[in-house]
């Protein structure tokens, strides 16, 4: 049998990272295929795990879902799966899937496991049809599939253990528990650490849980061939003012004096080093030969990787982070920086900030990184949506100065906290632990659910006051920080604002203008939402269901020998939803439509990644998704089914 998580030491064999990153695929793996509905048409039962041998040794407690692969022959696959909140059964990870013979008895002749490659192939042949299998998609899923499985073994085996991040400044404390979020990258996506187009020594130097100092390239750029952003407007500090000390920015400007790059026609632009070496010769060596950006040799400025890959913290404990466009491929899309990303960035803050105008506790509680400052190459004649421009560019994402310099403040990725140390072995201490002890708390599982709660207080809050008005952030983990200042959690900070959702009708309501999203014609469009229910969907999706739901699960496993069941925390989620639904000053129609979908709607919706990335014909910016849908948690065994107070009421009146 693989081994448990917690078998393994704080450095493990390689043998021993190789079959807990395989385990740690097939959790995700099988959930997902079971969520997406890949076995609903599919021959299945539920054997009694009793009726089967001792030699399979099943994991007590398991239930057992057999999927019959060719009932007449006798070959079914077994998956060990246990009950859960969301979803209601999960796979046992550590137990693995069986491949397994019965006799006409219904006795087992013979079984073995199956590695992720042979799921993933039983898959294609039972779940696809001819058609399907002959997708670009399908080959992409497999090669996916390999890449995740070692980079993730390489990560377990050779990442350094994490130490605490509550001592430090800030900033220094930000960089450890990136380090720590990228161990699990995005919660629940089977294949999401898969960064193809990095090989071994490249995904040692540039993943963040190595903890590698990556020093930037640049080129010389002539600035007609730029785009720029309102905080980059002529006589605006540039990039190299922005991101290097007088030192570094003299040596860089040394040499295009020297090279006769004047600075009155040119623009030195931060490059990642794997990008200047293998994105430029590949997409726009056209540019470099006709001489719109010249290769410097100075290498200055030194970042560290953080969960997203592409985007880059100093090592100085500056207020000023880097994100560059890189051509590697990261949960199916290219990690492109193309200019109508960045403009929609900058309009998405813009939404962010009215919104803090109109709401008194949003304007205290909510913080918000400045992402104005942006170069994206964008030559004449070229449209915002062409490719090989989109390979070239780099924003500078301010923090705020006074949450970066008070010491008693911690800035707490929520992707770090969807991270256990049974998840990853040199994740270290859970942020929780170090939280509780400044605290005072007695150690186990009370304290826990006290300060979970607190997280849940804040995070409705700002959420659904941002909701009331119209607009929804991208509130998954890698975007969404807490503020903590001395035990207690004071704000939001948000980054990333190009996928800010609305609703006009709510907009228009408060005064606040239609951002003008820049929208590709022709493709999808998820940033306007026609209704509250649609808006509604990304708060029930990337916040609840992937950020809250990757945080119980680290909690759960952090109290694994103590008894704090997934029930518990699920029915805090519920109780502080609804306590911060009923003090807040919806209007009636507003609370009839959270208490509907919300609490008393029998499904929710489930934002679906596998069967997207099977049909994906081409390489979209972002990541392929579909909508599908799954029971409500709310309306799980054991949570308490309690009404909504005051749910179709008329309460307070909005402000």
């Amino acid at each position: 049998m693989i081994p448990n998580d917690s078998t393994f030491a704080a450095t493990p064999s390689r043998q021993e990272a190789a079959s807990l990153a395989e385990a740690r695929l097939f959790g995700d793996f099988v959930d997902t295929l079971l969520a997406e509905g890949f076995l609903d048409d599919q021959s299945s039962d539920w054997p009694a795990p009793e009726t089967l041998p001792d030699a399979l040794d099943w994991p007590p407690g398991a239930d057992c879902l057999r999927w019959w692969i060719e009932r007449e022959s006798g070959h079914a696959l077994l998956f060990p799966l246990r009950s859960a909140v969301l979803p209601p059964r999960r796979h046992v990870s550590a137990a693995g899937v069986f491949s397994v013979s019965f006799r006409a008895d219904g006795g087992i002749a013979e079984w073995r496991r199956l590695t992720p490659t042979e799921l993933l192939e039983r898959v294609e042949t039972y779940c696809l049809d001819e058609a399907q299998r002959q997708q670009p998609g399908v080959a992409n899923v497999r090669r996916l599939l390999a890449t995740t499985l070692w980079q993730t073994r390489q990560s377990i085996a050779e990442a350094p253990m994490l130490t605490s991040s509550s001592g430090g400044s800030a900033a220094a404390g930000l960089r450890s528990l990136e380090r720590r979020a990228a161990l699990r990258d995005r919660p629940f996506h089977p294949l999401a650490k898969a960064k193809e187009g990095l090989d071994e020594e490249g995904h040692r130097r540039y993943a963040a849980e190595f903890d590698q100092p990556i020093r930037l390239r640049w080129l010389a750029m002539r600035r007609e061939c730029l785009a720029t952003g309102s905080g980059a407007a002529p006589g605006a500090p540039e990039p190299a003012v922005l991101l290097l000390d007088e030192t570094q920015r003299a040596e860089l400007e040394a040499e295009m004096i020297q090279r006769g790059l004047v600075r009155e026609a040119y623009l030195a632009l931060p490059v990642h080093p794997w990008q200047f070496e293998h994105g430029l010769p590949r997409h726009l060596g056209d540019m470099l030969a006709a001489g719109e950006g010249v290769a410097l040799e100075t290498a200055v400025g030194d970042f560290g990787a953080t969960s997203s890959l592409r985007s880059l913290a100093p090592l100085n404990d500056g207020r000023f982070h880097l994100k560059l466009p890189m051509a590697v491929f990261s949960l199916g899309a290219a990690r492109y920086l193309p200019a109508v990303k960045l403009i929609n960035g900058e309009r998405g803050q813009t939404l962010l900030e009215q919104a803090r105008e109109r709401d008194v506790v949003l304007a205290e509680r909510l913080h918000l990184c400045d992402e104005r400052r942006w170069w994206s190459y964008l030559p004449q004649g070229s449209g915002l949506f062409d490719d090989p421009p989109r390979h070239l560019g780099a924003l500078t994402r301010e923090y705020p100065r006074a949450l970066l310099t008070d010491p008693a403040v911690r800035l707490l990725p929520m992707a770090a906290l969807g991270v256990s140390d049974a998840q990853a072995t040199c994740a270290g201490e859970h942020p929780f632990e170090a939280w509780r002890r400044h605290r005072g708390l007695n150690e186990g599982p009370a304290a826990t659910v006290t300060l979970f709660g607190e997280l849940c207080d804040l995070f409705f809050e700002i959420s659904l006051r941002l909701y009331r008005l119209g607009l929804m952030p991208e509130i998954h983990g890698q975007n969404a920080v807490l503020v903590w200042r001395d035990g207690r959690l004071e704000g939001l900070l948000l980054r990333d604002h190009d996928s800010v959702r609305l609703h006009r009708p709510w907009l228009d309501r408060h005064a606040i203008d239609d951002p003008q999203y820049r929208i590709r014609p022709g493709y999808s469009n998820s940033l306007y939402n026609e209704t509250p229910q649609d808006l509604l969907f990304y708060l029930q999706t990337l916040g609840v269901q992937v950020n809250l739901g990757a945080i119980i699960e680290s909690l759960t496993l952090l109290h694994v020998h103590q008894s704090l069941s997934e029930v518990e925390l699920w029915q805090v989620v519920r109780e502080r939803l609804a306590m911060v639904i009923e003090t807040l000053p919806f209007d009636h129609a507003q609370r009839c439509i959270l208490h509907e979908v919300l609490f008393a709607a029998s499904r929710w919706p489930l934002k679906c990644v596998l069967r997207p990335l099977f049909e994906q014909q081409g390489v979209p910016g972002s990541m392929p998704s579909g909508k599908t849908c799954q029971p409500n948690p709310f309306r799980a065994e054991g949570l308490v089914s309690r009404e909504l107070e005051g749910a179709c009421v008329v309460g307070a009146e909005p402000v």
